[in-house]
């Protein structure tokens, strides 16, 4: 599961606004001061160390270590403006919430040693991943509330459902397909009288071999996914029943295993949500470029400087480069 890495790696960065400029005006030994804030280079040297003690990690992202040690440096530059942020809108993150979104992140992955090995591998060592959740989780919640009052009409929610009606109504199904009538009528009598047959009467019989050896099964699939008179005799059948349809393909004996609908009124929070998604990006900007401008951002320039087109550190010149978050004699 590298995508629930990609998007813990990359949390802070979309997230994340410029407000400020880089610059001198840090003090003696930090990478950063982010309002009254600094960001020591020890605590750098630190996270950059932790990191890449992973060795898939150190091979993947050590060969660069000055271009890792800046997007760490974002990143804890990122955290202190999603911070401020949260504070300014009263939103606060408890252990119960972190440890959910954990779970949800452990699914993703495939279980939590994956996701710990994931995360690990992409920079995001097992001491830090709670913290880094737990930012993550902020940001969502700052983008949730301020998006919670935004209206979205009925009609509005018909619309995306009847665009995405065959994810919210499926059947799921099984059939032998074969070329004329005489042989699905023989073989529809023989499942109606044992359906226990289906599956080897399917891998016996049915020229469909994408599935034959599967028993036939087509799983869960809306009307879009199939010809019409396919759907249309599949969808209006009860399940439990076997049925018989002709189709371009041949003729097909059916075992209507289930019908699924997801209603409207189940649907409507998804739907909402992706509705306002735009919306709810552009909130969540405008409130974390407001926190960045309040609290004002400087980058020591041996590291770089904070770059509104990237949202991320980013090097001045290859010059200024650095192979290791130590300070430089001037700090």
């Amino acid at each position: 599961m590298k995508a629930v890495v990609r998007q813990l790696t990359l949390v802070a960065a979309t997230c994340a606004v410029l407000a400020g400029v880089s610059g001198c005006n840090t003090s003696p030994g930090a990478a950063a001061v982010v309002g009254s804030d600094r960001i020591s280079t020890k605590v750098l040297q630190q996270a950059v160390d932790r990191a890449l003690a992973d060795p898939q990690a150190q091979a993947q992202l050590g060969a660069d270590r000055a271009g890792f040690t800046r997007t760490e440096l974002g990143r804890l530059i990122n955290n202190k403006i999603i911070a401020a942020a949260a504070a300014a809108h009263h939103i606060t993150v408890s252990a119960p919430e972190i440890d959910a979104q954990i779970n949800v992140f452990a699914q993703q992955a495939g279980g939590t040693t994956q996701l710990l090995q994931q995360a690990a591998q992409g920079g995001v060592p097992k001491a830090d991943l709670r913290g880094f959740i737990r930012f993550y989780v902020m940001g969502q919640k700052l983008a949730d509330a301020l998006v919670a009052n935004v209206p979205v009409s009925q009609s509005q929610l018909q619309a995306a459902y009847n665009a995405a009606i065959d994810t919210y109504d499926q059947v799921h199904s099984a059939h032998i397909l074969v070329k004329d009538k005489k042989t699905a009528d023989t073989i529809l009598a023989q499942v109606r009288r044992d359906p226990t047959q289906f599956a080897a009467l399917a891998a016996k019989n049915s020229i469909d071999t994408s599935n034959k050896d599967k028993g036939g099964d087509l799983g869960f699939a809306g009307r879009g996914q199939f010809v019409a008179a396919f759907s249309n005799a599949i969808f209006a059948a009860k399940p439990g029943s076997f049925i018989e349809v002709h189709s371009k393909f041949g003729w097909h004996v059916v075992d209507v295993i289930a019908h699924r609908v997801t209603t409207l009124s189940q649907a409507a929070p998804a739907l909402k949500a992706n509705l306002l998604k735009p919306t709810r990006d552009q909130l969540q900007a405008k409130a974390l470029a407001a926190a960045a401008k309040k609290l004002g951002i400087h980058v020591n320039p041996r590291y770089g400087h904070w770059d509104a087109a990237h949202l991320a550190v980013v090097a001045t010149s290859p010059k200024q480069d650095v192979s290791s978050p130590s300070p430089s004699p001037s700090g």
